[in-house]
Formats: C-alpha cells, structure tokens, sequence
C-alpha cells in the first residue's frame, strides 16, 4: 500500500524582500527636499537642496551608495559630497514599503550630523518605463554642485557627451539608459588642465524628469575616491 505518514515538519515561506528602486522624494528633518534614485541594483543617489520655482532643486549635496534589503529594511554604508565640498561617511537606514514609501535616517560617523526622512513616488514620473537617449539628448546649461557652471551636449543616438565648464575645463563621457527603467548611468573623463582633477575618471547616476511647470530637471552624477562631480540643470 501506499505509506502516506506525515512528518511532521512545518514549511515556513522564504522571506521576500520589499523593492526601494525608484525616483522617491520628499523632506528630511532638517528642512531639505530629497530627491532619492534606485537603481534595479539598488546602488543609489540620495540628493538634498532647496526647491525652486517649478519643482526644481538647487542642490547642496548627495549621498551616494549601494544598498542591501532584507525584509522591508534597506541599508548602506554611504558617502555624503557637499557643496563645500566637504565629505562624510557613514549609513543611511530605511524602511521600504514597495512602490508606496521609503523612510528612515541617514548618520555619519562623526557623530554631529544625521537626519530623519520621509518619501513618496516622485509625482507625475513613470520609473517603470525605459529611459531614452532622445530624452536626454542635447544641450544642457546647468551648475555643479560647490559653484560653476557649465555646457554639456549629448548625443542623442550613442549618448556620449561633452562639455566645458566656466573655469574652462573640457570634460567628455556617456550617459546610458538603464534596461526597463527611467534612469541612466554615467561616466565622465575630465581634460587636461585647468581641470582640477586632470584625466581622472568617474562614474554614477542621473535621471531626468517633468517639473510642475513643465521643464525638465536633469541630475547627474559621477564619484570615485576623490572627484566628486554633480550636475543639475533644467530646460
């Protein structure tokens, strides 16, 4: 006959993990407006600053890092950039509910700055759509972040650009869209002098999305070890 004895064991279900990647924003306690873009790879770019007319930012700082999630928790070790250009280090703590909200804290490992937030799906922005070269394409006038601006002009059919910044620093790279998202990553290749950093190279995040006034903001950036670069502007 047919042994169908039970055993007794009990099937517990494996632990799924909430989804961070998107376009988020919202406010810190400290008064800023976050903008926050994940990645499918949940590297990311927390960028804060002061809005202006239009739903714009001016920004004075970013975050960069790449995070893990377990459960409904996201954590990262990151670095903070400023506009004074100073940088930090230390951990950024969130709870993500997919798709709805992500809240949490960032501190730094010296102990005297560190912040709560809250944010929601950027509005009007679809993150589950591909981003396009002829979205981004063309030109740009903009700032960096710690003062300057510069001129940047993309190719709207390979991506790459190039630009020449007010000190007169040439600097070329690519931008690239991210498979089935709204967003791109980065590489930038700064020229010879007057370029703080000759020949150094970086590479990041950027994302471009419609204001409540209807222009468009662009915020790109690229780290590695000691240049830090972040560009905003709208058009």
């Amino acid at each position: 006959g047919c042994g169908g004895g039970g055993g007794g064991s009990i099937s517990t279900s494996p632990t799924v993990n909430a989804s961070a990647q998107g376009v988020w924003q919202g406010t810190s306690a400290t008064g800023y407006t976050l903008d926050l873009i994940v990645l499918p790879n949940n590297q990311f770019i927390d960028v804060f600053g002061t809005p202006i007319a239009g739903n714009g930012l001016i920004v004075d700082g970013y975050d960069a890092g790449t995070g893990s999630i377990s459960g409904s928790s996201l954590t990262s070790n990151i670095t903070e950039y400023n506009s004074s250009g100073q940088s930090l280090t230390g951990t950024f703590n969130g709870t993500v509910v997919t798709g709805s909200s992500i809240s949490g804290s960032v501190s730094f490992s010296n102990g005297n700055t560190s912040s709560t937030f809250s944010l929601s799906p950027l509005s009007g922005f679809n993150y589950n759509t591909q981003a396009t070269l002829v979205n981004v394409g063309g030109i740009w006038n903009g700032t960096f972040l710690g003062g300057g601006s510069a001129t940047i002009t993309v190719n709207s059919s390979t991506g790459a650009f190039s630009g020449v910044s007010s000190a007169g620093c040439n600097f070329i790279g690519t931008i690239t869209p991210v498979a089935n998202v709204n967003a791109y990553t980065t590489s930038i290749t700064l020229g010879s002098s007057p370029c703080a950093n000759p020949g150094m190279t970086a590479s990041g995040v950027a994302v471009i999305y419609p204001t409540n006034t209807g222009i468009t903001q662009l915020i790109a950036q690229a780290n590695s070890g000691s240049l830090s670069a972040m560009f905003f502007a709208q058009r």
